[in-house]
């Protein structure tokens, strides 16, 4: 027998300890919840859950990203069914104001509603925002508005006769008054008297442009000797270009009607600059005028000063947005980098809308304003149709995101999570074992009071 080393004992508290270590873990996982608490637990298994945690949380976060996408499109919504509702009465006023039985004293009631309508159009576009940022002024709106700004380059000028035949030319803007339907406006000549068929070549890429008295947009008309240009009407920059042909034109009569039919019978681009023919005379005013028995003609001057009718062609810097532009949202959709959906902001202003100068004061102005406004009205709801497709995309983006939370949370689960009513069951196990080990290893201790008898 020997005494130094107790070998059962030794046995019976390695098998013990392991037994406890196990214990410990088991004890761990059953207060935690989670089956990992530590690398060792589950080298591979942690590094798994570590990215599925990564992506869920960042998912969680781009679905709330998804629900302030849908925020703001809903107050551009807002605010774009207020501007519709405005333009609908605008339209109301603008057929009541083409009704022939209407005086001028009506109608002029009938403008200054239309102006306070045009003002609030403009403050809404300017006012309403999502967080500090504009949702009604965007990017194209910007680069337009910027391109507005510089002046365009003027090339190919008309031939010297037709300019030294028509004052306004000389003066590059409206220098007299133009009488219609009882009505004075502001209004220039461009005299093609001189034209023929044997000079007719000395138009070839000339022309001439003009604006109205608050509008720095150019409407350009280019002539061309070609039989069927294309296109009829082109944009430069923030400016049109209006292509009329040449091809067989033998005297100027013929050329005003060239020039009248291909600027939209008179109407450039809907806007409020006009043209009527008088045989080779093209008389070109500015739609705002006045009853000179009622209105005050110190207007008409302002509107003479502030239109410009030059030889010509306006061609201005093409639009760049910026692929940054500042107005153009992002919505950060997934974990991932570039995983993105760009929403363009809507633009609206009633410089944008080409109704800034409507003017109901009379019934010829009154009936092109009631097209003006259709036209408008057609743009706002293509704006708002926009919006709503937004809407309606976010919001599958975002089930689409909640559904892949909720399946990658489930696999991570699988890995992460502890298993409670196998845990308990291997816990119950080993605590059993625990308590055997202790009985067997008091046991072992006891074995050796044997040698006592051998010293009696």
């Amino acid at each position: 027998m020997i005494i130094q080393h107790n070998m059962m004992a030794m046995n019976a508290q390695r098998q013990f300890g392991l037994i406890d270590v196990r214990r410990s873990k088991n004890m761990e996982k059953l207060s935690s919840g989670f089956k990992i608490n530590r690398a060792a637990d589950d080298a591979a298994g942690l590094a798994i859950s570590e990215k599925m945690r990564r992506q869920i949380r960042g998912l969680t976060r781009a679905s709330m990203n998804c629900q302030d996408g849908i925020s703001l499109v809903q107050i551009a919504d807002g605010a774009l069914h207020e501007v519709h509702d405005m333009l609908h009465r605008c339209t109301e006023l603008s057929v009541q104001a083409a009704n022939g039985p209407m005086t001028d004293v009506d109608r002029n009631y009938l403008q200054e509603e239309v102006a306070q309508i045009l003002e609030e159009i403009d403050r809404i576009s300017e006012r309403t925002t999502y967080n500090e940022i504009p949702v009604l002024k965007g990017a194209e709106a910007e680069a337009m508005e910027a391109a507005e700004l510089i002046e365009p380059t003027i090339e190919g000028s008309l031939p010297s006769y037709v300019i030294s035949a028509s004052s306004s030319l000389q003066a590059n803007h409206l220098t007299g008054t133009y009488e219609k339907d009882g009505m004075t406006y502001a209004g220039g000549t461009i005299d093609f008297s001189m034209v023929n068929a044997t000079n007719i070549s000395d138009f070839d890429d000339t022309g001439f442009c003009m604006t109205c008295a608050t509008c720095n947009r150019h409407y350009s008309v280019r002539f061309t000797d070609e039989e069927n240009p294309s296109p009829v009407k082109e944009n430069s920059g923030a400016h049109f270009i209006y292509n009329v042909s040449t091809y067989g034109v033998t005297s100027g009569e013929e050329l005003v009607d060239r020039i009248h039919a291909t600027l939209d019978n008179g109407h450039p681009n809907g806007h409020y600059t006009q043209m009527d023919k008088e045989g080779a005379i093209l008389h070109i005013y500015d739609n705002r005028g006045v009853n000179t028995a009622l209105g005050d003609l110190s207007r008409l001057e302002s509107y003479k000063t502030n239109s410009k009718l030059q030889p010509g062609i306006a061609v201005g810097q093409p639009i760049v947005i910026a692929e940054d532009a500042q107005y153009d949202i992002q919505i950060q959709a997934g974990s991932e980098e570039g995983n993105t959906i760009p929403i363009k902001l809507p633009s609206i202003s009633t410089q944008l809308l080409e109704i800034g100068g409507a003017n109901v004061g009379s019934q010829a102005s009154a009936s092109m304003c009631i097209a003006a406004f259709k036209n408008a009205i057609e743009y706002v709801s293509g704006e708002r149709s926009r919006m709503g497709a937004y809407q309606n995309r976010l919001e599958h983006t975002i089930n689409n995101l909640d559904n892949v939370i909720e399946n990658t949370t489930a696999a991570e689960s699988m890995i992460r999570d502890t298993d409670m009513a196998q845990e308990m069951t291997m816990y119950t196990n080993n605590n059993i074992l625990a308590q055997a080990g202790q009985a067997v290893l008091a046991q072992a201790n006891q074995s050796q009071q044997g040698t006592l008898t051998l010293l009696g």
